[in-house]
């Protein structure tokens, strides 16, 4: 299922990926699920890459937003697994028949996921992400992992039907961060199967959702929500540790950010990402908070300071 929305050549890229590995139309669908684009425009793409008319193409007359869409494709599935391939991103040889291995070894599974490739938007290689096991299998010890922090890109992700029925469809409350909250969600129920091997593809480029949600502000309280949100799907064993650990990485990942911000002389791009940190921060008792990460927070604000002063004389 690949959900759309005023999409590019980008999507001939993805839809090619997938009809070069699929099997059978009685054993997979392929469907474009549009999101209200300009009329015709999905169409073109779709008809030029697969004369053939295999892909459906479900069309909206109303936006429903990420989530929203993201949903729609769900209802519409008809297979036993899904999977939701985004319109930048794409997936290598041998994809499908891993993950359809993975079912068929450990039929109690929720969802199987594979290493990435983060590519640029001329599909420059940037890295691989990190190996979460040697061998494929299920994961062990899985759940404070994964509610730590999204290690996931949705590209690489194949959930079983019965999951989703069971668990519901994504929050649309959401925008950065409903596809980890699903994540979690599922691993607190189910056991998840991982593949080393590099079988996806995920495009990191200057127009796509993550790119726009952090450069606009929007991901940091987007993360504190589903940070919240989370902890509630944890055992109360792990929730307070996994909680904390959750906050300290975000928080340390927007303070890198923000450096990087104050290298490039994007001194009003920082000051707004700084000021998202003492809300992720707020989510830790007080005598949780670390002195080093209070230290670094009041420098780079320092730091900032002075940058938009020097631009204002």
């Amino acid at each position: 299922m690949l959900p759309t929305y005023e999409p590019d050549g980008k999507l001939a890229r993805a839809l090619q990926s997938v009809l070069a590995q699929a099997p059978p139309a009685d054993a997979m669908q392929i469907a474009v699920v549009d999101d209200g684009s300009r009329r015709g425009l999905v169409r073109e793409i779709v008809e030029q890459c697969d004369p053939a008319g295999r892909v459906e193409i479900i069309e909206q007359p109303r936006r429903l937003g990420l989530g929203g869409n993201w949903n729609r494709a769900l209802t519409i599935a008809r297979g036993d697994l899904v999977h939701l391939l985004h319109q930048d991103d794409y997936v290598l040889p041998g994809f499908y028949d891993r993950m359809d291995s993975a079912f068929r070894q450990r039929p109690d599974i929720g969802m199987a996921f594979c290493r990435t490739r983060l590519v640029d938007a001329a599909d420059r290689p940037i890295r691989t992400t990190s190996r979460q096991q040697w061998t494929s299998g299920v994961l062990a010890n899985w759940l404070p992992r994964i509610a730590e922090r999204q290690r996931i890109q949705t590209p690489s992700v194949v959930v079983a039907r019965r999951t989703y029925e069971l668990l519901g469809g994504y929050r649309t409350d959401l925008q950065l961060a409903l596809d980890w909250e699903m994540w979690v969600r599922i691993a607190a129920r189910f056991p998840v199967w991982y593949d080393p091997r590099p079988l996806a593809a995920y495009r990191r480029h200057a127009d796509n959702e993550t790119t726009r949600l952090h450069a606009s502000g929007a991901a940091w309280p987007d993360l504190a929500r589903a940070i919240q949100i989370n902890a509630d799907s944890l055992p109360e064993a792990i929730r307070g540790p996994t909680l904390s650990a959750s906050v300290r990485w975000y928080v340390a990942s927007a303070m890198r950010t923000a450096d990087r911000e104050i290298r490039d002389g994007g001194f009003a791009r920082a000051s707004v990402t700084l000021g998202h940190v003492p809300a992720l921060l707020g989510l830790l008792d007080e005598q949780l908070r670390s002195l080093n990460l209070t230290r670094r927070l009041l420098l780079l604000h320092s730091q900032v300071g002075r940058g938009l002063r020097r631009d204002a004389a």
